[in-house]
């Protein structure tokens, strides 16, 4: 599975992947395109250490 960030509304940014029947499967929301793009990077990675605190820190947004 590849993660990709993409825009989901002003000021959000959405990390997720889609599924084989092509519909988006959103993992996380960030306040900049900068953070979700590391956050996607780690994912691809899977290196994803943020736990719930550093993620919140970083810029993650409650999904």
């Amino acid at each position: 599975m590849m993660y990709i960030y993409q825009k989901s509304e002003p000021g959000t940014w959405a990390v997720g992947s889609y599924a084989s029947n092509g519909a988006w499967e959103q993992e996380s929301k960030w306040n900049s395109a900068a953070e979700a793009m590391e956050h996607a990077h780690s994912l691809n990675e899977g290196e994803n250490s943020d736990d719930t605190e550093n993620a919140r820190l970083k810029g993650r947004l409650p999904t």
